[in-house]
């Protein structure tokens, strides 16, 4: 236990030594879980999960301070959250068509925010972690268990949205336009919420990958000539 003149004076002396550090736009919605081995400082948009041995799971909001252990024996880890957006590479797949074609994977950039409430961060948690398991493990699964669950979910819209229409129809529009009206704005029961969406790729069913072969065509066009928006 800190005093609370003590801990006044660490929170802030932490902010003023972070108004200085220029923080890069974060790469992932969890961070590396970390052992506790200095006082630290919860930065503005983030959150920290605090897990501490024999204790219940505890959640930090931006402007806590994470201090080590002095009397407790074991060791405590936390794990940092970014509620900026991230960007997220999914691939997915396959897809059946309305006409029974097969649409092998969709490659998505999907940009999101992880929200910054207390109960859905420590339900998230929660689910990750086992009995039995230490803390860098348990916390080392919160990042996974959040993609892949996001990832199911983005998944069975898509498989939704695409048994919907024929091949023809899937490459006569935009697909990214399809997938921004299927998909929801928010994931996970409010969990994450989707900032943008871009397709990057799609592997069409044909030889290889690549747009599916042409229909014939029209006199003066070229036979396999992709269409406009088709991707």
């Amino acid at each position: 236990m800190v005093a609370p003149l003590v801990e006044a004076l660490l929170l802030r002396a932490m902010r003023g030594r972070t108004r200085t550090v220029v923080t890069p736009r974060p790469t992932r919605l969890v961070g590396e879980p970390r052992v506790v081995d200095s006082v630290a400082y919860v930065a503005e948009r983030t959150s920290a999960l605090l897990l501490r041995p024999g204790a219940d799971l505890q959640v930090l909001p931006a402007g806590s301070l994470v201090l080590p252990d002095l009397v407790r024996r074991g060791t405590s880890t936390y794990a940092v959250l970014s509620h900026d957006p991230v960007d997220l590479w999914l691939r997915i797949g396959p897809f059946a068509t309305l006409d029974d074609r097969v649409v092998q994977q969709v490659e998505l950039q999907l940009t999101v925010v992880l929200s910054d409430s207390p109960s859905r961060l420590r339900d998230l948690a929660e689910e990750s972690g086992t009995a039995g398991r230490d803390g860098l493990e348990r916390l080392g699964e919160t990042g996974r268990t959040l993609l892949d669950r996001l990832t199911r979910e983005v998944s069975a819209r898509t498989t939704e949205a695409v048994r919907r229409r024929t091949l023809d129809e899937l490459t006569s529009l935009s697909l990214g336009v399809l997938l921004d009206g299927a998909l929801p704005a928010t994931f996970l029961g409010g969990l994450v919420d989707r900032a943008d969406l871009e397709v990057v790729d799609v592997d069409w069913p044909t030889e290889g990958r690549g747009r599916p072969s042409a229909v014939p065509s029209a006199p003066g066009v070229a036979a396999g000539a992709p269409s406009p928006g088709s991707r």
